[in-house]
């Protein structure tokens, strides 16, 4: 039998919590996300700092990541992203998904999750789960 979590498996108050000491940082007047490294002559890369690749490992090591077919889904992403108040009433699994598809398109397209850090949408996702952790909403 297969353990693994899949997209739809319940999210418990344990991986909230595991993401809400990120909060301070994203709420932070100026975080630093990392920088870009760009060369003459070759192409730039994305650095990021020690507190994204905490965020990241602490998204991974409690299964906020987890495979699913995300590129059909890339389509009501962008409404999120575009449309921050959509998340008023998103539920954790819509946070699950909108996390695994910002990680795994940023290995296609570097610097895409910095770019919805400083644009303030995972701060949004945070915060949307501060609000759930808060009424639970599990």
């Amino acid at each position: 039998m297969d353990d693994q979590p899949t997209i739809d498996s319940p999210i418990s108050l344990e991986q909230i919590d595991a993401l809400l000491p990120f909060l301070a940082f994203f709420e932070e007047e100026n975080p630093s996300f990392g920088e870009y490294h760009i060369s003459p002559g070759q192409l730039g890369y994305f650095v990021e700092s020690k507190s994204v690749s905490a965020f990241i490992k602490a998204l991974y090591d409690h299964e906020w990541i987890v495979p699913f077919d995300w590129e059909p889904w890339w389509k009501q992403a962008r409404r999120f992203v575009e449309s921050p108040d959509r998340l008023t009433n998103a539920d954790a699994g819509t946070i699950r998904r909108l996390l695994t598809i910002h990680v795994r398109m940023d290995r296609f397209c570097e610097g895409h999750l910095a770019t919805v850090m400083k644009d303030g949408h995972i701060l949004a996702l945070l915060r949307r789960l501060k609000e759930i952790r808060k009424e639970g909403q599990i």
